[in-house]
């Protein structure tokens, strides 16, 4: 991989040009612009790389993660203050005592460095990169106290079944996912504390409950918001929060979408889609390269390798969560790899699974929509 210290350095790079286009009264919408064409049209133009970055760099590349928290929070900040100006408009920072931009913008993205055991073990907070303050803290930014656990005990014992929260159905439109993911993480995470605060003869409604505690101190956070902007940022916080987790769901919409796995069966790079594309893979920590994750998610984000044997997305996650927008470009794009992986990839258990669950293969409804466009023509 090319300069993976400046290259895993470019999320963190984003968030000071912000900052100081805020304060000294630059472009805020260009720098806006260079993100959307980095994680986008520049890397598309650039293309994949599937290289490991090496171990030397390790120490540089965590403290840049540690260093994202602060960044965030400095901007969640500047937003908080601009909202409390009546009438604020493009003056810089440097010429008046508030200002800020959508700094929140990007909460979402940012959550994903969490790393768990891909066997739903809980490992020390210790061997998650980022540490046990950065995740949390910033799941409560946007109201997700529940992620760590559900993320660990969750997702990862039953991605690709049809119980899991945050596994895309076939068929399903993307915002119709990321309300019904929405709902059923909260409701799941809520589960999994209460059974095992149960477990250790702990009350539910107690001290002890870490999503009680993840609610409160979001609640704590909407009241500075308050606080530091009156209603102005009470609502600008929760604008930022619900955007940052649109996009987050929208992310996580591309990961798994319609691929099954058998119940009880082994999770299996087939799993999960991967892109090796290199300035959005940088941009999300490695985060596409997620069959690696799944399979040993003990790896900090700059071990991730890419799986020969895991399905390919054509673009890098961001352009995909975009192209899920449109629902008739997201079929020609994803049916037709969907048909290869129920013909190279599903066993006949898994066949029958999503038969079961949506009705139809993929196969099948790559092969009508194919016909449908010849008639077209």
């Amino acid at each position: 991989m090319r300069s993976p210290a400046l290259l895993y350095s470019l999320p963190n790079a984003f968030l000071l040009c912000f900052a100081t286009a805020l304060i000294f009264g630059g472009a805020v919408w260009v720098v806006v612009a260079l993100a959307m064409l980095t994680g986008g049209g520049i890397d598309e133009a650039l293309g994949d790389d599937e290289s490991q970055t090496g171990s030397a760099s390790g120490l540089w590349l965590n403290a840049n993660l540690y260093a994202t928290l602060p960044l965030l929070v400095i901007l969640t900040v500047c937003l908080l203050l601009l909202a409390g100006r009546p009438g604020a408009g493009a003056e810089p920072l440097s010429r008046r005592s508030a200002g800020g931009d959508r700094c929140s913008l990007r909460h979402g993205l940012f959550l994903c460095p969490r790393r768990g055991d891909s066997r739903a073990r809980t490992d020390p907070p210790s061997r998650q990169p980022g540490g046990p303050l950065v995740g949390p803290v910033a799941a409560r930014l946007h109201g997700q106290p529940h992620l760590r656990k559900l993320h660990l005990q969750g997702h990862h014992r039953n991605v690709c079944t049809y119980v899991d929260a945050a596994t895309a159905r076939r068929g399903e439109y993307v915002l119709s996912f990321v309300a019904r993911t929405i709902a059923d993480q909260s409701l799941q995470g809520w589960r999994l504390e209460a059974a095992g605060l149960q477990r250790r003869g702990l009350g539910v409604w107690s001290r002890y409950n870490r999503v009680l505690i993840g609610k409160s101190a979001s609640l704590l956070f909407l009241a500075a918001a308050g606080l530091i902007a009156g209603l102005s940022g009470i609502a600008a916080f929760l604008a930022a929060a619900l955007f940052g987790r649109l996009l987050h769901e929208m992310i996580n919409y591309v990961q798994h979408y319609g691929l099954v796995r058998a119940e009880n069966a082994a999770i299996e790079a087939r799993h999960s889609w991967d892109s090796y594309h290199l300035l959005s893979n940088a941009l999300q920590y490695n985060l596409p390269r997620h069959a690696d994750h799944h399979l040993r998610a003990f790896k900090p984000f700059w071990a991730l390798d890419a799986v020969a044997n895991s399905p390919k997305l054509p673009h890098g996650y961001q352009t995909m969560a975009m192209i899920a927008l449109f629902p008739r470009w997201w079929h020609r794009v994803i049916d037709e790899r969907l048909a290869d992986w129920d013909a190279r990839l599903a066993s006949d258990q898994e066949d029958q699974s999503f038969r079961r669950a949506d009705g139809v293969s993929a196969r099948a409804a790559w092969r009508h929509e194919r016909a449908a466009g010849a008639r077209h023509r």
